[in-house]
């Protein structure tokens, strides 16, 4: 099937209140496992071994895959080994057979829930346990939450909206950059709420410009209209209580969960201090109601959108860090102020000091293994991890022929 690039949609005032985006936004999942046997854990404990040697995190090859992730030199709450890559945080227990605490507890965080869809990054999650030797999961949802993007006219967004809000809970809280308000908070605790300008996020903190790809509109939106994300989060309490109790289940009633929180725990309706049978539910909050279009579907092309920006900033930085090393090297030789500099001599002093300093190629390429599996999923094999592994007199389940031609080096 051929993916063909989304239209762009160039925006205008007329699109007020225009739904652009909905879906699940983070997803927290307790995985149940039984364990064929103790074999996968026998690696992630030698592989951790390494790792608090390195006194950093080293990149490992999960069994069965082509796919590999970073493996800390330490656990958490209870969990004795984390793996992290581009599409999920993973802590594992060290029991074969479940018990009251969950076996794994999983973090898919929002860049490939939009990038695979909810569904695909699950199955994909789900091959990873069964190679590394699940007999059997039981996946339930320990956190969600989920969002709708609407176009917003700005001369309605401000603190005024905070008095119109029909909700149980007491707590809520506007922010302001300066005079403008950014966003607003309501709920602590097993659900929440959260609507601020998304754009402004995006620009100041989370450099998610990719979703621009996602409302399928152009990079710059009417000065009269903002894009304002409407967020709902849920945790594990609340999602029992409303009747969910496996992943499955979530799927299947995604739009309930979206009407509870949209119907019944907070609406935003006119005629505030009046009784509730004379109160209307504002426009906007209906289309925020009745809008919301369930489980996204995968969007591959925002890869290139992720990284590209990225790319940038690194460069930017990498720059300014090696123009202000080659300064230092000027100024400790006293050159002439206006002595010539080229791009090459940017890069020779930076492998000068490699050298001085005992860096390392090995330690080049663990690295690198280590900021792709955050990126994404890299494809590489772990050669050296296991030639270093077989070094350290560590044994290695991995055919000789894997790094028979690193040995020759």
């Amino acid at each position: 099937m051929t993916i063909s690039p989304p239209a762009k949609v160039k925006l205008n005032s007329r699109d007020t209140f225009k739904v652009l985006a909905s879906g699940i936004d983070t997803l927290d999942l307790s995985i149940d496992v039984y364990w064929n046997d103790d074999s996968f854990f026998i690696y992630l404990e030698e592989m951790k071994d390494i790792a608090v040697q390195m006194e950093n995190s080293v990149p490992i090859k999960l069994p069965g895959t082509d796919m590999i992730a970073s493996i800390r030199s330490y656990g958490r709450k209870g969990h004795k080994w984390i793996l992290e890559n581009g599409d999920f945080e993973m802590t594992i227990g060290n029991w074969l057979k479940p018990k009251s605490r969950p076996s794994v507890m999983v973090h898919i965080p929002s860049e490939a829930l939009w990038l695979k869809g909810p569904n695909g990054i699950v199955e994909h999650l789900c091959e990873t346990l069964f190679s590394a030797g699940a007999e059997s999961i039981c996946i339930k949802p320990s956190r969600v939450d989920l969002c709708l993007d609407m176009t917003f006219p700005v001369k309605l967004w401000n603190a005024d909206l905070l008095p119109l809000r029909v909700t149980p809970s007491h707590y809520a809280a506007p922010y302001f950059n300066h005079s403008k308000m950014t966003g607003i908070s309501i709920g602590k605790g097993d659900i929440a709420a959260r609507l601020y300008d998304k754009p402004l996020e995006i620009r100041q903190k989370s450099k998610k410009f990719w979703m621009y790809d996602i409302w399928r509109i152009e990079e710059e939106i009417p000065e009269d209209l903002k894009i304002i994300r409407v967020e709902g989060q849920f945790r594990r309490t609340v999602i029992r209580e409303l009747g969910i109790e496996i992943l499955e289940e979530l799927f299947s009633h995604i739009d309930n969960l979206w009407g509870y929180f949209t119907f019944n725990w907070l609406k935003f309706q006119d005629n505030q201090g009046k009784h509730h049978t004379m109160r209307t539910t504002l426009p906007w909050w209906d289309i925020v109601q009745n809008n919301f279009l369930g489980i996204q579907e995968p969007t591959p092309l925002i890869r290139c959108k992720m990284l590209h920006p990225k790319k940038k900033q690194l460069f930017d930085q990498s720059y300014g860090t090696l123009t202000s090393l080659l300064a230092c090297e000027h100024e400790e030789k006293e050159l002439p102020i206006g002595s010539r500099a080229r791009i090459n001599d940017l890069l020779y002093q930076f492998d000068t000091l490699s050298n001085e300093l005992g860096k390392s190629d090995f330690e080049v390429e663990i690295d690198l293994l280590n900021k792709r599996a955050k990126i994404s999923k890299a494809r590489t094999k772990m050669h050296k991890v296991h030639l270093h592994r077989k070094l350290m007199g560590h044994p290695s389940n991995i055919k000789p022929s894997f790094y028979a031609d690193l040995e020759d080096e």
